[in-house]
This record gives C-alpha cells, sequence and structure tokens, in this order.
C-alpha cells in the first residue's frame, strides 16, 4: 500500500506537468490564432476605410484611371473601368491579380461592396471593392505573418515535442518505478524467509542505491546470524566439555587409584618365580589393557582441560619433523609420504602438542589415498604459528562438520572419536586454534598457536 501511495503520487505530479506544458502550449497557439486574426480584421478595415475615401472623391479626369491609393501604408488601391484592366496594372504583384478578378466579378454580380480574404502562401490578401456606373473602385492590403510568429512556432513545436517526451519519460519512469518497487518488496518478503536470497538489481538509479543497502543489510544480518549461531554451538559446547570435565575428574580420582593398585599387584605377581608362560602372558595382556584405561581417563582430562603440562620454549618445526619420523613407518605400510618444512618458535607444553600434533598426523596418513604424500607446514602468521597439515583424503560430508569436534564423534569402524576433540582443546588451553577447510580435493587440519608467549 505504502508503494501505491508513492507511486500515486508520482503520477499526480506527472500529469500536472503534463497539463501545465498543455496550457502553455494552447496559450501560445491561441496567441499566434488570434494576432492573425486581429491583423487580418484591422486590414479588413484599413481596405475599407481607403475605399470610401476613393468613393468619395472620384478621381480627375486628367489622371490616370488606375491611379494607386497611398493613404495607408501598404494599401493598394485604385479605379477600373473594366476586369480587363487587372492585367494592365504593372505595379500590382502577379499573385494579387486573380483574386482581384473573383472579387472584381462578386462586386459587379452583387452590385454591392465585396470585401474577401484569400490566402497567398503564409500571408492573407485582403480585397475590397466597390461597383460604380462606369469604374469599380478597389483596394488591398496583404496581411504578412508576424516577423516573430517563425520563433513562436517554433516555440509552439518544442512546447508539443516537450509535452510529449514529458509523457513518454514519465510513464516509462511510473512503469519502472513500480516494477522496480514490485521486485524490491518481493525480495524483501523472500529475505524474511531466507536471508542468503539475492537481491536483484533495479534499472533505477534511485532504487538501485536502496537495493545495494538491502543487500548490504541482507549480508550483515546473515553474518551475524551465523556468528550467533556459531557462538551458541561453542557455548553447548564449552557446556558439555565442562560437564565431561566434571565427569573425568571423578573418573580420574574413583578410576586412577583402583587401577594404579591392580597395576602393582600385576606387576609383583609377574616378578615372582614360578609362573608358567601363559600366565605371564596374561599379565602383560592385563597390564596393558591397565594402560589403555589409564590413557583414556588421561584423554578424559585432556578434552576437559583439566591435564597440561608446563609450557615452555618450542621449536614447533622440530617437533613435527620428530613426530613424522616417529610415524614414518607406520605411514609406509599405508603406501603414505610425509614431508614437513618450515619453522617456528612458541611457547607451549611440548608433550600435549606433541599428542595434537600425532592425532593430526595420523587423522591425515589414514585419510589419504594410497601413494600420496601428507605435507605438514609451520607457517608463520600475524601473531601465530599455524601447523597446517594437508591430505588428499575425501574430507568429512558438509553435513556432519559441524561435529567434527565434538567428542566421541568418529566416522572410522574402530576409534573412540576423542583425538581432534583432544587436538581442539590442547589448542585453545594454548590460546590457540584447531581448524578444518575443505578446498577442492584438498583437506587441511591447521594448528594455531600464539607466536613465543605465555598465555595461561
Amino acid at each position: 500500500m505504502k508503494y501505491d501511495r508513492v507511486f500515486r503520487r508520482f503520477l499526480s505530479i506527472t500529469l500536472v506537468a503534463v497539463v501545465i506544458s498543455g496550457l502553455s502550449l494552447m496559450a501560445v497557439m491561441r496567441t499566434l490564432s488570434l494576432g492573425l486574426a486581429q491583423r487580418v480584421e484591422r486590414a479588413r478595415e484599413a481596405v475599407t476605410e481607403e475605399l470610401d475615401r476613393l468613393a468619395s472623391v472620384p478621381p480627375s479626369p486628367a489622371a490616370p484611371v488606375e491611379q494607386t491609393a497611398t493613404s495607408f501604408v501598404g494599401v493598394r488601391g485604385g479605379w477600373l473601368d473594366a476586369r480587363s484592366r487587372v492585367a494592365q496594372l504593372e505595379a500590382l504583384p502577379p499573385e494579387w491579380r486573380a483574386p482581384l478578378e473573383r472579387t472584381l466579378a462578386e462586386a459587379e454580380a452583387s452590385h454591392a461592396r465585396t470585401v474577401t480574404t484569400t490566402a497567398i502562401g503564409p500571408s492573407t490578401l485582403v480585397l475590397a471593392v466597390e461597383p460604380g456606373p462606369a469604374r469599380f473602385a478597389w483596394t488591398g492590403y496583404l496581411v504578412h505573418p508576424s516577423m516573430f510568429s517563425h520563433e513562436w512556432r517554433w516555440i509552439a513545436a518544442g512546447l508539443a515535442g516537450g509535452t510529449l517526451l514529458l509523457v513518454v519519460v514519465s510513464l516509462h519512469g511510473a512503469i519502472a518505478f513500480r516494477r522496480d518497487l514490485g521486485v524490491l518488496q518481493a525480495t524483501l518478503t523472500a529475505l524474511g524467509k531466507d536471508l542468503t536470497t539475492p537481491v536483484p538489481r533495479p534499472r533505477l538509479a534511485e532504487l538501485d542505491s536502496v537495493a545495494g543497502g538491502i543487500a548490504r543489510l541482507a549480508a550483515d544480518l546473515l553474518a551475524s546470524r551465523d556468528a550467533t549461531e556459531q557462538l551458541q554451538r561453542e557455548l553447548a559446547q564449552n557446556e558439555r566439555l565442562a560437564a565431561l570435565g566434571r565427569v573425568a575428574a571423578g573418573v580420574a580420582h574413583e578410576v586412577r587409584n583402583p587401577l594404579a593398585a591392580i597395576k602393582l599387584r600385576l606387576d609383583l605377581t609377574a616378578a615372582g618365580d614360578g609362573l608358567p608362560e601363559s600366565a605371564h602372558q596374561a599379565l602383560e595382556t592385563a597390564s596393558q589393557e591397565i594402560a589403555r584405561l589409564d590413557r583414556l581417563v588421561g584423554d578424559l582430562l585432556l578434552v576437559a582441560g583439566k591435564k597440561m603440562g608446563p609450557r615452555q620454549a618450542t621449536d614447533l618445526g622440530a617437533l613435527v619433523r620428530s613426530r613424522a619420523e616417529a610415524l614414518g613407518t607406520w605411514a609406509a605400510t599405508q603406501r603414505v609420504a610425509l614431508h614437513v618444512e618450515g619453522e617456528g618458535f612458541v611457547t607451549a607444553d611440548p608433550e600435549s602438542v606433541a599428542r595434537a600434533l600425532d592425532n593430526m598426523l595420523r587423522n591425515a596418513v589414514e585419510a589419504a589415498p594410497p601413494d600420496t604424500t601428507v605435507e605438514a607446514r609451520v607457517v608463520a602468521t600475524a601473531g601465530a604459528i599455524e601447523v597446517r597439515v594437508r591430505d588428499q583424503g575425501r574430507g568429512v560430508e558438509p553435513r556432519r562438520r559441524s561435529e567434527l569436534f565434538e567428542p566421541f564423534f568418529t566416522t572410522k569402524a574402530e576409534g573412540t572419536g576423542l583425538g581432534l576433540a583432544i587436538s581442539r582443546a590442547i589448542a585453545r588451553a594454548h590460546g590457540g586454534e584447531l581448524t578444518y577447510t575443505r578446498t577442492g580435493d584438498v583437506t587441511c587440519f591447521a594448528l594455531s598457536l600464539p607466536r613465543d608467549r605465555d598465555v595461561a
């Protein structure tokens, strides 16, 4: 409704402008018409008065019968004794002769004064004839257009053309205005449901800036919504991690002490004499399972941020190379090569960072196709050092990427799903971050740590 009111106002202004232009054109044409009519009327009066003068003062017998009247400037006239004498008036313009003959014939037929007007091009010829017993008195005047009529006609033509152009432009503008407003209104309705809706650009420059503002506003709202959703996800994850931390602390207290006691008794039993080989193997297996349970408790504490060693200046490039060398033999069995390059120093807990690097390198090797290379690059950025691990695996489905760093999330048939959650927890405990990107056929995990400073 608001747009309809704007459209009606636009049409009203256009209509007023057209009416004003039309009235101006009519005034000019009326002025031209009245000016010519008034001049013709004055010419009729002039030739009539001159004819009265000729009739009241007959020509002298000694004077030529064809004398010309000159009482009024521009008025011609005289006495004629026959219509054939018209051709003998050499001073008479040729275009006057036929109209004068017709006027003489009308006067002779009516036996009364006759006044006629004849158009000669843009001019008007006014003739008056008074029949007499033996002669005819006649007068004539050629009314020329005003010396400014040509200019006025151009003005009238300009007004007519301008009015027509105004109508065409106004109608086109009104139609385009309403069309573009309708498109913007439909776009606003669509944006209310989906902020990713593209905003079309109107043809009118005035509305184009409005559309640009709407597009920027929609982009800002979309970015704000995404940021809000990201914050909500992070808040939910932090709440889950906090709950997990409380559980992990309880597990560490309730489970680790009994596990330590069991491990001690198993070690004492294994150190005794007289046990068969099968018993030694069983005790070794039990010890390994206890160690695995202890590592699982440690992983839970890492995810919850409850376990972190002392920090020190660490050569991150050397640490990445050492972890790649440690995993090199296993990676070779997967037909995957490991390549490391770059240097950088950070203040960190080298043991926990090494744990995060192991998780990243293992995941990359397991995801990489055979006969490919996993690259680990240490890159310095603004205020941070990044370790970027790239592989050519299939990556994670887009719909599941939001779960990638959740505890216990995994796409493998075997695994606890704590590796990436632990790695991100380690990064954040150092004031850094662990991110995932997919560009073309390349998957990249980037571990970012603050450059050579303590964030504890």
